[in-house]
């Protein structure tokens, strides 16, 4: 069993990686994550993250990846929030969505490695 605490602070680095990309492109969560493309960025982000983690167990993969997803909205609540959590499940063999997952684990491993490379691929779709 992974600690919630833990979990609760990786996530928010996910989202915190995520939000400052969406306000830089004045976008909301739930317009941007309409697109495939965003919500695989967003999933590859948490999924990443849940990888520096060591997270080994599925449970605690999912956790963190619907932890993350349901903290980019102000109302963790928001029925809308869940529903992208499962759309993201759903969307697993959508290219777009493949594309997207790549770019945003991608940011976070060069992030990581170099903390001056801060992410910027969803900012870079958004505004194309």
């Amino acid at each position: 069993m992974v600690d919630a605490d833990r979990l609760g602070k990786t996530a928010s680095i996910g989202q915190d990686l995520i939000t400052t990309q969406l306000t830089m492109a004045m976008q909301t969560p739930s317009q941007a994550l309409e697109s495939g493309w965003v919500l695989g960025y967003c999933f590859g982000v948490f999924d990443a993250l849940a990888q520096e983690a060591e997270l080994d167990d599925d449970d605690g993969v999912f956790s963190l990846i619907t932890l993350g997803f349901l903290g980019l909205f102000a109302d963790p609540a928001d029925p809308e929030a869940a529903m992208f959590v499962r759309r993201s499940l759903d969307y697993q063999d959508n290219p777009r969505f493949q594309e997207g997952a790549a770019a945003g684990g991608g940011d976070v491993f060069v992030w990581i490695a170099d903390r001056a490379k801060a992410p910027k691929a969803l900012f870079e779709q958004l505004n194309r």
